[in-house]
């Protein structure tokens, strides 16, 4: 096995051809294929001028075309770029711009998106494909029998980051990364050779990419991909291939757990289920744990390579509402505002160390300054370490209000919220105020065919959080905006709360 990780393929291709390695909308590709598969692409590719360094970027669904193209890149020393596939033109230009592509890969019912995101790259660097074709349009591409030797800290992957507290930064990721984030999650999951694993998170996204799909081809797994989430389809996949792992976000679970299929689903097959986001709530778990599935919270970044930190096996299933301990490869600190570790039950801002955690953000020197502290990345997230030694998230670092010069962490509100059996999500945020600074205001879902006003939503917070803590205003919404990886946008937030004119309420 090489230093690329496209070694890992061949490896497997040796020891099992014939073992299925990707399963895509019922069709089965081998070890063995796959590696020819790979073989040719990187042929493909460097008949279209695609050479070590060069970016490759990805436009079109979950599908086998995406992870042929990030192992071939791999085996030429190239960078894979994959695209958020639910943006606009205007703003894949950015991402488009920032990474410069050699070539534009999209699938066809991506076409328009990608010649129009492509316009200062030009009509010849957009190549389109076929979903279940071959990739085409190079003369004489070859086999791909010439394999590059490629150097373990050279870059093959770009994930932009989710972009809740800003512009998106390119995390830049080698493969020496990617072995290490590997590593992680086989061994903090127990991946094996012989578990079948469903992945329908987005791959454009680290989750998709990193929580069990690149992991699962190191171990020689078998990984059937869905081109989107569909709740039915998922849970029909899951009995029929009896899959064992799944990585599953928050949303993602209620639409399991209110599908009319979920009653009568057999999951026994299911050994676990990774879920993550910034704070897990219990509604994100519990359905899991009463259907007899064990629930691990998987959390760290897109910077991490996503798992930074788990439950170890055997846990409680009120351990499985923490964020566990770090992985294998992986450091953390909480430290406060001088930079000093805090003890054991402070919060403090989560820092990570480690082999899976990114070198640096693409031709952003200065965002990379900003995020890395004496060799340590900074998460932005507030954290503590109760005296069992599990992590618990308990907000982010500019997520705080200050209210009056006190400081109000929107997750002892959200707390208080999520207990109440009337609202289905709710989410903090802060609001400009002339007297005090800011003031909390909370954005509130409530259950289909639930009433719910401002004052009895206020009227939670009676005798459980200090006066200045309460929400100053209610806003009741159909759904909170939430970002590609599930997390709710709060810039979104701040600007819905901040246009509405205070002190109004808006009844559900």
């Amino acid at each position: 096995m090489g230093a690329d990780i496209a070694g890992w393929i061949t490896s497997w291709a040796g020891w099992a051809p014939r073992r299925t390695a990707l399963r895509f909308e019922g069709r089965p590709v081998s070890y063995a294929e796959l590696e020819q598969r790979i073989g040719s692409v990187a042929a493909w590719l460097r008949a279209g001028a695609v050479s070590s360094g060069d970016r490759v970027a990805y436009l079109g669904p979950n599908c086998l075309e995406l992870l042929e193209l990030l192992f071939a890149c791999a085996r030429l020393g190239a960078i894979l770029v994959p695209l958020n596939n639910r943006m606009p033109p205007a703003e894949l230009r950015v991402f488009v711009d920032a990474t410069r592509p050699r070539l534009l890969v999209a699938e066809q019912g991506f076409r328009q998106v990608a010649l129009d995101s492509a316009e200062a790259l030009g009509i010849e660097r957009v190549r389109i494909f076929q979903l279940g074709g071959e990739l085409a349009g190079f003369d004489g591409a070859g086999d791909g029998s010439d394999v590059s030797v490629i150097d373990a800290a050279a870059p093959v992957l770009i994930l932009f980051t989710s972009g809740t507290t800003g512009r998106p930064k390119g995390a830049t990721f080698t493969h020496q990364n990617l072995a290490f984030a590997a590593l992680n999650v086989l061994t903090a999951f127990a991946v094996t050779a012989t578990d079948e694993i469903l992945t329908a998170v987005p791959m454009f996204h680290a989750g998709g990419l990193l929580i069990h799909t690149i992991p699962a081809l190191c171990a020689g797994a078998t990984i059937t991909i869905h081109r989107e989430f569909d709740p039915g389809r998922l849970l029909e996949e899951i009995q029929r291939q009896r899959i064992t792992l799944l990585a599953c976000v928050p949303a993602m679970t209620s639409a399991l757990a209110s599908h009319p299929g979920w009653g009568a689903a057999d999951l026994s097959s299911l050994r676990l289920v990774v879920t993550g986001s910034t704070v897990v709530p219990r509604r994100a778990i519990e359905p899991w744990q009463r259907k007899g599935v064990s629930v691990a919270q998987g959390y760290g970044m897109t910077e991490t390579c996503v798992i930074a930190t788990t439950m170890p096996p055997g846990g409680s299933p009120e351990t499985a509402l923490t964020a566990g301990r770090p992985v294998i490869s992986t450091q953390i600190r909480l430290v406060d505002q001088s930079g000093s570790d805090v003890k054991t039950g402070e919060p403090g801002e989560v820092w990570f160390r480690g082999g899976a955690v990114t070198p640096g953000y693409w031709e952003n020197e200065q965002a990379t300054r900003e995020a890395f502290r004496d060799g340590w990345l900074r998460s932005g997230d507030l954290g503590l370490v109760d005296e069992d030694g599990y992590l618990h998230i308990v907000g982010r670092l500019k997520d705080i209000i200050i209210v009056g010069g006190s400081n109000v962490h929107p997750r002892d509100l959200e707390a208080v919220l999520d207990g109440c059996a009337d609202i289905q999500e709710a989410a903090v945020v802060g609001r400009p105020d002339d007297e005090l600074g800011e003031v909390p205001v909370a954005c509130v879902v409530p259950f289909p065919g639930r009433r719910l006003t401002p004052e009895q939503v206020i009227g939670l917070f009676e005798d459980r959080l200090a006066a200045y803590k309460h929400p100053r205003d209610v806003i009741f919404l159909e759904a909170l905006p939430r970002n590609a990886t599930d997390k709710v946008d709060r810039k979104l937030l701040y600007d819905i709360v901040s246009s509405a004119a205070p002190p109004r309420c808006t009844s559900a």
